[in-house]
């Protein structure tokens, strides 16, 4: 299993990304002009505050396990994370992916593992045993078990 999260790609071109190599990507909104590159891909992604095109949010099936994938604006997740808490629990999600805050996130709340890749280019991996942290594809800033 190996997984990318991304989010708040704004004006970044990630063409030059190889998504062929992970088993899901996920991209958790405001992706710019990104939007041809990830159809293309057949990436899952929302929409964020600054685009125009796709779903507010979409709960993905993914290793058994379910993904709740939102940008986090309309949870305003800026002021606090209580009402993205309280939309992961709706949801009954395993896991909730978000941006918004361009700051990298790893929480546990309520049994759901809470992931904030923060602004590109960083973003996470994660892989059956970890959950790394990443930023302009070097070295890793964080690691995390689960």
């Amino acid at each position: 299993m190996k997984l990318l999260l991304i989010s708040d790609s704004h004006s970044f071109d990630l063409s030059n990304i190889c998504f062929k190599e992970y088993d899901y990507v996920f991209h958790a909104g405001d992706y710019g002009k990104s939007i041809s590159c990830l159809e293309k891909n057949n990436i899952y992604f929302v929409k964020g505050n600054c685009d125009l095109i796709g779903e507010n949010s979409k709960v993905i099936e993914c290793f058994g396990k379910r993904i709740l994938l939102i940008h986090g604006d309309a949870q305003n997740v800026k002021y606090g994370l209580d009402r993205l808490i309280y939309k992961a629990m709706e949801c009954k999600v395993d896991y909730c992916f978000f941006g918004h805050t361009h700051t990298p996130t790893f929480f546990q709340a309520e049994n759901i593992v809470f992931i904030n890749p923060g602004a590109f280019p960083s973003y996470v991996i994660l892989t059956q045993d970890n959950i790394g942290f990443y930023h302009k594809g070097s070295k890793e800033i964080k690691e995390v078990k689960w």
